[in-house]
């Protein structure tokens, strides 16, 4: 009976101290996101196409219809909101240039309810995590805040996210994961009034993405592990030239692709799956350089090496397997 009591003390506490209870507008928002295309891995953008939804209840009787609903577009909602209607304006705070709204309306109810309903367009950008690359997952954020009214005036209510188009052809690469996410945070600014912090209500969505890796797998992965393996003809070419020789053209191929992979992503501060396995080829054709130098010296010191050669054709193949094994694991495990 004790534990019921303090369960309900603490959520009529959490009520009570609910930013909407004390907010002069409650915003309802919902979203609705047409597709996600132009995708950007170097610059880490990707464009939006989506409606927004926003409704209120508004005080104001002067706009109430008698009954029903009135609905304005474009320029008359726009002619509406110049006479004084209040609608406030929202931004994205992770868009990068200007939002493009295609066209708009505002619905205004008898009972004192207002909708602001738009179609936008916009690029927007999100830190990704390239580690796991070409395996990975990425989430597309959408971050809304007021531009003018803090907490106190205006807070998020009720948030929905709705993707339209799954199987999208603009996103052939991805594949989403999950239901979209919107939650409703507070951000913190101290810009805007010297020596205060002025709070603003914040509306995030996120939608979880895998990217589809068979691209880079046929283009990228499989070529350079037939390089690797390639490598390796050395160990059953007979003269030192000649296998010196093969080895460093393949060298300088796994150069070529480091070049060409280098054109996928952004500069990192840490390295990806796919730069793992370059770092793996340039080690595997340096060690069948010294291998094969070694070899050379000390077959002209007259010193017995016969076994070393056919040792490597299944050292080296094993290692590279092993080496494959821990660098998947060690790429599950980031």
């Amino acid at each position: 009976m004790i534990k019921k009591e303090i369960r309900a003390l603490i959520v009529s506490l959490v009520w009570f101290c609910s930013p909407a209870l004390y907010a002069q507008y409650v915003v309802d928002t919902s979203v609705s996101i047409n597709k996600i295309y132009g995708v950007n891995t170097v610059d880490q953008t990707y464009k939006v196409d989506g409606y927004l939804v926003t409704s209120w209840d508004e005080p104001d009787r002067t706009y109430r219809p008698a009954s029903g609903e009135r609905v304005y577009e474009n320029r008359h909602a726009d002619q509406l909101m110049s006479d004084g209607l209040w609608v406030p304006a929202f931004e994205f705070i992770n868009i990068i240039g200007q939002r493009q709204t295609a066209n708009r309306r505002v619905v205004i109810s008898a009972d004192g309810r207002v909708t602001y309903n738009e179609r936008f367009q916009g690029l927007f950008t999100t830190t990704m995590d390239f580690r796991q690359f070409p395996f990975d997952h990425q989430t597309f954020v959408l971050m809304m805040e007021p531009f003018s009214y803090e907490q106190q005036q205006l807070v998020f209510g009720t948030a929905r996210i709705n993707v339209e188009a799954l199987e999208n052809q603009a996103l052939s690469e991805w594949q989403m994961q999950g239901k979209p996410q919107a939650r409703v945070s507070r951000s913190d600014y101290t810009h805007l009034q010297s020596g205060m912090l002025s709070h603003f209500s914040r509306l995030t969505i996120s939608i979880q993405a895998l990217r589809k890796p068979d691209y880079y797998l046929w283009r990228f992965i499989l070529p350079l592990s037939l390089i690797l393996v390639a490598s390796w003809a050395v160990f059953w070419i007979e003269g030192f030239s000649e296998r010196l020789m093969t080895s460093f053209t393949m060298m300088l191929t796994v150069v070529a692709y480091t070049f060409y992979t280098s054109s996928l992503l952004p500069r990192l501060p840490y390295t990806t799956l796919i730069e793992r396995m370059v770092i793996m080829g340039y080690v595997s054709i340096f060690a069948a350089i010294i291998v094969i130098v070694f070899v050379k010296i000390q077959d002209e010191k007259g010193r017995p090496v016969e076994h070393v050669i056919p040792r490597c054709r299944v050292i080296f193949p094993a290692l590279f397997l092993i080496a494959m094994s821990v660098l998947i694991g060690v790429n599950g495990g980031l």
